[in-house]
């Protein structure tokens, strides 16, 4: 039996390993050209390709231990709305014209970021109501952010607008190679401090009672989950945008796949976050180039249909 579940874990990680392996490799192969040079290859489309993997891996992290620290699978990388301070943040900053690049990262959207965690960690303290509570001051920042950032895209010029737009749906298009490795430590650092967390968010998973019964102190672990997800997604979408659903997909499906248990749900979601997004991104460049879509839409277009499909099959499941 045992011999069985081993060799069950290595095929799924193996599968989920050669499946990232295929999408870098068409990423590095499809693009705007057909025969790209060594130069554009480097300069391009490898950075990109880091830069994919990386928010991949981040935000399908981040949308499994959202939804173990919540008990509640709908839950992604932006219902806390830490993503609509960084949206925030990156239209201002373009609106002013004084967005800022650090290590591949935009500067003002990180920020926007951070001030809406920090926000929420301080409600967090307050939170009596424990994870409802919680979970609805995220929504309500969440639908505060993203009514900021229209009230600012309607007074803007069009100009701005048009830069802003591109970044909320999702842009890897400004890519380069020191930051993206920036990007790739920042988000394996904060994945693997979450991994250290799997015994209590397997806890959590029973809900709040549940979770206190075996032992888990659930305020100190949803504070510290909080502080981590936030920097996680705040690096994410200040690196490429506001892209949605890879939090929500990828999470549905590893764990069909291997189980609820976080041991090994975190590092398959990480494999299958890379590869999800690395193939959506390469997708963006040709589908209709020579032109090039957000990857936001890419993966909302895919990405819609397929929860849809997983719904409905669990709820034929049940009935």
């Amino acid at each position: 039996m045992e011999k069985i579940r081993v060799s069950k874990l290595v095929t799924t990680f193996g599968f989920g390993a050669a499946a990232w392996v295929v999408t870098a490799v068409i990423a590095l192969s499809w693009g705007a050209v057909n025969d790209p040079s060594f130069e554009v290859i480097r300069q391009v489309r490898l950075p990109r390709a880091i830069l994919a993997s990386a928010i991949g891996v981040g935000l399908s992290v981040a949308g499994a231990a959202l939804q173990a620290l919540f008990a509640n699978p709908l839950c992604e990388p932006y219902t806390l709305g830490i993503s609509s301070g960084a949206g925030l943040g990156a239209v201002l900053g373009i609106s002013f014209g004084f967005q800022w690049m650090v290590a591949g990262l935009t500067g003002t959207a990180f920020l926007g970021a951070i001030v809406f965690s920090v926000v929420l960690y301080l409600i967090s303290l307050k939170a009596k109501g424990g994870n409802t509570t919680l979970l609805l001051a995220g929504v309500m920042l969440g639908f505060l952010g993203s009514s900021l950032v229209t009230l600012w895209i309607s007074l803007s010029d069009s100009n701005g607008v048009q830069n802003a737009m591109n970044w909320l749906f999702g842009d890897l298009s400004r890519a380069r190679l020191g930051g993206s490795l920036f990007t790739v430590a920042g988000v394996l650092s904060l994945t693997a401090l979450l991994w250290g967390e799997w015994r209590n968010l397997d806890g959590l998973l029973m809900g709040e009672e549940g979770a206190a019964a075996l032992g888990v102190d659930v305020r100190q672990v949803r504070r510290k989950v909080i502080v981590l997800v936030s920097l996680l997604i705040g690096l994410c979408v200040s690196a490429g945008g506001m892209i949605g659903f890879i939090g929500l997909v990828v999470p549905h499906f590893s764990r069909r796949m291997i189980g609820s248990l976080h041991l090994r749900l975190i590092p398959l979601c990480a494999i299958w976050g890379a590869a999800t997004l690395t193939l959506a991104d390469c997708l963006a460049r040709v589908v209709v180039r020579p032109y090039e879509l957000p990857v936001g839409v890419v993966t909302a277009l895919i990405g819609a249909p397929v929860f849809l499909w997983i719904m409905l099959k669990r709820q034929e499941r049940e009935s």
